[in-house]
């Protein structure tokens, strides 16, 4: 009798052609869509985009330096390693060095030196990302501020707004130049700094790769798995709601009447769900396995984390079937399914990666069904073992035992309205 009432909920699905469409067809044309249109990004196949700064000088700066030399002899006697150590930290001078002085910014960062008189016309013409103005007496006055106690002096950098990458790229540079130039600066009051102290390079690495050499997610990989633990969860809410259609039309009264006992209705709901489940996740990897070349290296594992999800997903069609037998409503699966698993694919990651938006949002989503199950196909495809992903498994197992109680407890044992 068992296997008959799983039997009955397999039929009752296959005759609602529109929700197996949902299930099957929508996730493979989310995946293919998000594919093409996040890819480049997802991918860093995008092209670096190029840097154009202006740098103007208000005055010459070895001018300036003679200038500081000048006055600081008269207050402070300066030898020959001094006067080259003061050469060594000219401020304008590193930072055109740090811009042009690396092969690898050379790629994408064109700097252009402008005439003084050239700054309006520059900041009007949109032709540059960054204009960098070196006011006038910029090198004396910051000379001084090291060595004589005299005030600092400031750069003005013009970004365009128009431009936020490139000027977030350009404001990182900066921001990393102008720290590593007070700590040679703190050195040098400090009396620490000799001729071996020199200012670390920037460096750009134009090539990236994944820790412990592990092998990159591509959007394709990622959005395949994200859309598939996605849409497994409307099955739960699809079962449910058949269920209780169930009881509307007073079959579950016809099946107390045949002394089968409401637990073991339940129970072929729960396995009914679980093969439909991994029937549904088979169909969508077999698919993306062709489509887009989604390779299962480790099937064992991978077999391990669907039948896991599957489970949950079984439970949550128990569980939303029990508050729909209680409420005599169909509230609970439509609101499952219209509300919550949004925002289950929300914290579980199925639209953008939620770790690098915040770590608790990451921890948090492990503990979803669909937000555990990602992280661990992605690890797999990471070719991770199981010791690798045995957190995730233990999630998985937590989350489908404390729903099946919570389901077997809720249901009613009764027919009729609870």
């Amino acid at each position: 009798m068992f296997f008959a009432l799983i039997v009955k909920q397999l039929k009752i699905l296959s005759r609602n052609p529109l929700e197996l469409l949902v299930l099957l067809l929508m996730p493979v044309v989310l995946i293919t869509i998000l594919s093409v249109a996040l890819g480049p990004i997802m991918d860093g196949n995008s092209e670096m985009l190029d840097l154009d700064i202006a740098v103007i000088q208000q005055d010459d700066e070895d001018a300036q330096l003679e200038s500081f030399l000048k006055k600081a002899n008269e207050s402070m006697p300066i030898d020959e390693k001094l006067e080259g150590n003061i050469k060594q930290m000219l401020p304008v001078t590193l930072l055109l060095d740090q811009l042009t002085g690396n092969e690898e910014m050379k790629k994408f960062v064109t700097v252009k030196k402008l005439n003084a008189n050239e700054l309006k016309k520059a900041r009007k013409s949109g032709n540059y990302d960054v204009i960098i103005d070196v006011p006038k007496n910029f090198t004396d006055e910051y000379l001084s501020s090291v060595f004589l106690s005299g005030s600092k002096p400031s750069l003005n950098v013009y970004l365009d707004e128009d431009q936020p990458v490139t000027s977030s790229i350009t404001k990182s540079m900066l921001d990393y130049f102008q720290q590593q130039y007070s700590l040679l600066t703190q050195l040098s009051s400090s009396s620490n700094l000799d001729a071996a102290v020199t200012i670390p390079k920037i460096v750009v690495a134009s090539d990236i790769e994944t820790l412990d050499n592990q092998k990159s997610i591509s959007s394709k990989i990622y959005y395949t798995f994200s859309m598939s633990v996605m849409f497994i969860l409307y099955m739960a809410s699809t079962i449910a709601s058949l269920a209780f259609l169930e009881k509307d039309m007073n079959i579950f009264d016809r099946i107390l009447l045949a002394r089968i006992h409401p637990i073991t209705y339940l129970g072929s709901i729960i396995v009914s769900t679980i093969l439909l489940a991994m029937i549904q996740m088979t169909i969508l990897f077999t698919v993306s396995h062709f489509m887009f070349d989604i390779q299962f290296e480790q099937f064992g594992l991978y077999v391990l984390i669907t039948f896991l999800l599957a489970v949950v997903v079984g439970a949550l069609a128990a569980l939303l079937s029990a508050i729909n037998y209680r409420n005599n409503s169909s509230g609970a699966s439509n609101i499952f399914s219209a509300a919550i698993i949004s925002i289950l694919a929300l914290v579980g990651g199925s639209f953008i990666p939620v770790s690098e938006l915040s770590s608790f949002l990451s921890s948090l989503g492990k503990w979803t069904p669909n937000g555990a199950a990602l992280e661990a196909y992605l690890k797999l495809q990471q070719n991770a073992t199981f010791l690798d992903i045995h957190d995730l498994v233990f999630n998985l197992s937590m989350l489908g035992i404390g729903l099946l109680v919570i389901a077997f407890v809720l249901f009613p044992r009764r027919g009729g309205i609870s």
